[in-house]
This record gives C-alpha cells, structure tokens and sequence, in this order.
C-alpha cells in the first residue's frame, strides 16, 4: 500500500511539473495572447493620399497623415538616418539580420551572409554621397567571395560538367559564414550546411553591379587583378554551359526550384551590362572602360578557347538575347514561373521577385508597357500590412512561430531551413493556416519601380499617378516599423526597427498582426532608404518641370 501511494505522490509530482513548466511554444503563446488582448499592437491610420496604413509605431502615425512633399521626406529622411544606417562589419560584409539575440550564434541563420542581400546594401550605399567608400569595399568584398578557390573552382565544374548544376551543392555559393576567416559555408556539427544555391538570381545581381561600380568609375582597372579576374572570365561560359534561359533554379526565395522569370531577367542583365563594357561605343564606354576592356580582354586572351568564345561579341548578344526573350514570353504568359501546367506545384504568376526586372537596375529591352505590366501582376500580392512573396507562401505563415516545434530528428524542416525539394515544400504548404501568409517588406520595393516608372514616361498624368502610388507604398513601408513591443514569437523587440515581414498570429478565432522575429532585416532597411531618397529626387525633379511648364 504504500509503495502504491508513493507512486501515485510522484505522479501527481510529476503532472504538476509538466503543468507548472509550459514548454517554451506554450510560453510564446501565451505571452502574444496577453499582448495582442490589450489592442496595442498596431492600428489603421488613413494617409493624406486617401489609403488606410497599417502601422506599428505610433511616432509613425503624424507622417502618414500628411503629404508626402519634400519637406517631409527631408523630416522623415533625418529621423530615420540613424536608425536605418548599415556597418559592415571587419570584412566587409553585412549578415541578413542584425537581430538582438543573448546567443553569439543566430539560430535562425540570419547572422550568415547572402550574396543577393548584400549586393541591395551595395546599391543602397552607393546612392549614399556619404557612403561611397563603404559601397566600393562592399562590393570589392563580394568579388573577393567569387574569388575565392572553393568558388572559382565551382564554376569550372559546373562547365565541365553540366549535369551537376541539378546538384545544390555542386553550384557556385550565394551564401556564407559571416564569422568565418576563408569566407566558408555555414557549418551543422561542423559539416557545411545543405543549402539550395541553385540561385542563378543571386549571381545576376551581383555580376550587373559590379560591371556598373566598373562603369560608373567607384571601380577603376587597378581592382581588376588576376584572381579576381578569374570568376568573371569563368562567368559567361557558365551561364551558356546550365543553359541559365531555361535553367529552374531556387530563386530569391531558396524554395522548390522552377524556371524563374526574375532570375533569368537578372542573369540576362548581368550578360548586357557586360557586352556594353566589352563593346559599347559613346555613353557605355566612359570612366575609364576601355582600360579595364583592355586589361580582361588580356586576361581572357589566356584562357581556354571556350572562354575566349563565349566572350565574343556575337556570344554575349545571343546568349542575352535568348534570355530577354524568355522573359517576355514568361511574362506574356504571365509572370514568374507559368511555363508549367496550372496544377503543377512549379506553377505561379505573381511573384514581388519580379521587381527586381526594374529595379535596383531595370532590365534592358523591357518596355514601359512591360514594367508596368510587372507591377499590375505583383499589385496583386497587396495586403494591409506588407506585401506577400507569392499566394500560398508558408514561411512564416499564421502562428509559424508558436505553433508545436518540429520534433527533434524529424526529417521535415526547420523553421528557418531549406525547403527546396517538393516534399518539403509541400509538406510546410500543408502546414499553412489559408489566407495567412506573411506580409513582407516589400512596399520599398514597389515604391522604388513606381518612382522608376515616373522617370521613363512621358505622360504627366501617368507620372503623377506613379508618385502618387510611391508615397503610398512608402507610407505602408513606414508602417511596419516596430514599436516597443514583441515580435511574433512572443519576444520583446526595440522600437524604430524595420522587420522582414509582419505575421498573423491567430488567437482564440481572431487574427493579430505581430512583426517577425528576424528584425532588424538589413534588406528592408537599404530598401526603405533608397525609396525615401529615389522618391526625394524625383519629386525634385518633377516639382521643376512643373515650374517651367507653367
């Protein structure tokens, strides 16, 4: 009997403790339940342009409510200047979040660096007159990454072997250890982490800016030595070799792998802005262009005879060509990936990864019949909060981070990690509460193609139309900047910071919005400060052409 009752003491123990010590989802929880019940979280605020905006920071609500006029952009400019500046750090890069985190290690693996984010960093500082040095070390940085043995030696496997450019790994990195001294992979039990960089987007982007910091003068012949010549000398044959016009790649958002029409548009651009460098005559062979031409052409004078050839004027126009076409057809047919049955999981239309045809360096061949036709198709991923990635996108969807934690050996993914083969992602989809998707930050991104859009066009009703909607997509982008408060994970987070997205989290039948955990994310806050800026030059502009006209 009484080893009876002592066993039934220590069950009773035993339940209490379970009880007593909720784990740490139940926690997180909790502690949004209590926050969101107090009705603190965020509120509607109608803008001066007639647009209701979703925001966090109650400091934020006076700006909203008035014009968007030069005097305010200056005001809004000068708060925001601090809070929006970017370090590198002693190498010369930026991780993806700075996030407050008491462990020296991120475990969302936002503290490694992206080529792609970095490169949005680079063209922000670049339009800084202040942060001049830091885009060109910036940008040396990254060719220096492409530079690297284990990268270069990447590329030449891939054009000896074609075949490997399915294999993830195989393919040249876009993504690296912030902490390490040789610029190598971010290392699970000191293995390099399984990573999808089948991200020919990435390369794009990279490649277009650092031809354009050639251009433009911030890089000058004396940079363009031996070893970094190699990556770039490697890069044509490259695309030629995985047929980058009809390759699926992971794209911007590392996910299940489809043939991409933003990232066959940037890789196209990164061929054209290299075949101006290499051939161009008047305004595409200045700052010093023909002395670098005459430096690579040295060097590629010492290779193989199939990088000779895919450096010939007629290589550089084809393989251009062929990708330019792609993407109007893709386009045609209506966005991002339609080349696929519409029942097809590879299948979509709206994607916000096509506002990189248009900006930070539009594509060359696109109309502006074309670039608008891009931002109708992705107006449509438009929510009160922020702007979706694409309909149906899990990550970080409803509860996404205070629903039960995966179990621990499980072979489904993390949080955070890769979701690049179909049954992961769909596996993740399943997990997706219907209409909760994150509301990323992309309104700066919109912003920016608006105010691009009222550069190129010579209709001053559709020009005042454009400014009109870039003050609202600012205004909305303004918006998500953090209060004091907690993120969506039930953690508290500092006020003035600009979050990757907002999430939903949904408590007792009713739907909250909350700021993501990865916060501050260096990519919205670079885009958020070239929108303020592009959008203050160009009101400048036209504000002049209007006194002139009248």
């Amino acid at each position: 009997m009484k080893k009876i009752l002592l066993f039934t003491l220590f069950l009773l123990c035993f339940a209490a403790a379970i009880f007593a010590a909720p784990d740490e989802k139940t926690a997180a929880y909790e502690k949004v339940k209590e926050y969101t019940a107090s009705g603190q979280s965020f509120k509607y605020v109608l803008s001066a342009e007639g647009e209701f905006i979703t925001v966090f920071n109650d400091d934020i609500a006076p700006w909203i409510k008035r014009k968007l006029d030069a005097s305010l952009v200056a005001e809004i400019r000068a708060a925001l200047e601090p809070r929006l500046r970017i370090e590198l750090n002693d190498k010369g890069f930026v991780s993806a979040a700075t996030r407050q985190t008491s462990d020296s290690k991120d475990v969302t693996g936002y503290d490694a660096i992206w080529v792609r984010d970095n490169v949005w960093i680079y063209y922000s500082l670049l339009g800084d007159p202040q942060r001049s040095n830091d885009a060109r070390r910036l940008i040396l940085a990254l060719w220096d990454y492409y530079s690297t043995p284990e990268q270069v030696s990447r590329f030449k496997d891939i054009i000896a072997h074609p075949e490997r450019a399915t294999d993830a790994m195989a393919m040249p990195h876009i993504r690296f250890d912030s902490n390490s001294p040789n610029l190598t992979d971010v290392k699970i039990d000191g293995k390099p982490q399984v990573w999808n960089h089948r991200q020919i987007d990435a390369h794009g982007i990279f490649f277009t800016a650092l031809g354009e910091a050639l251009q433009n003068g911030l890089l000058n012949e004396s940079d363009l030595t031996e070893a970094r010549a190699e990556p770039l000398a490697l890069y044509p044959l490259f695309l030629a070799k995985i047929q980058f016009y009809a390759y699926e790649d992971a794209g911007s958002w590392e996910e299940l792998p489809r043939k991409n029409t933003s990232s066959i548009g940037l890789a196209t651009h990164s061929l054209q802005i290299w075949n101006n460098i290499m051939y161009g005559t008047g305004a595409d062979n200045k700052a010093g262009v023909a002395s670098i031409r005459k430096t690579l052409k040295k060097f590629i004078e010492g290779t193989g005879s199939e990088i000779i050839s895919s450096w010939s004027e007629s290589s550089l126009e084809k393989l251009s060509a062929l990708g330019l076409k792609e993407v109007k057809r893709q386009l045609a047919l209506g966005g991002e990936s339609p080349d696929y049955s519409p029942t097809d999981v590879h299948f979509r239309l709206a994607d916000a990864a096509m506002l990189a045809l248009i900006q930070p360096s539009a594509l060359e061949g696109l109309s502006e019949e074309d670039m608008r036709n891009i931002l109708l198709i992705v107006e449509t991923l438009k929510r009160p909060a922020g702007v979706l990635r694409y309909n149906n996108d899990s990550y970080q969807g409803g509860n996404y981070w205070i629903e039960a934690p995966v179990p621990s050996g499980s072979d489904k993914p993390a949080l955070t990690g890769d979701t690049s083969s179909q049954n992961a992602f769909l596996w993740r989809l399943g997990t997706l509460i219907p209409n909760t998707e994150a509301e990323w930050f992309f309104d700066s991104l919109m912003a920016m193609a608006c105010v691009h859009l009222a550069r190129i066009t010579t209709d001053p009703e559709l020009r005042r139309i454009d400014m009109h909607l870039a003050a609202i997509h600012i205004k909305r982008a303004l918006g998500q900047i953090t209060a004091k408060a907690i993120t969506a994970d039930g953690k508290p987070v500092d006020a003035w910071l600009t979050p990757e997205s907002i999430n939903t989290v949904l408590i007792n039948g009713h739907e909250y919005y909350l700021p993501s955990p990865i916060v501050p994310l260096n990519w919205a806050k670079a885009a958020l400060s070239m929108a303020l800026r592009e959008y203050e030059k160009t009101l400048e502009r036209y504000e002049f052409t209007q006194h002139r006209q009248e």
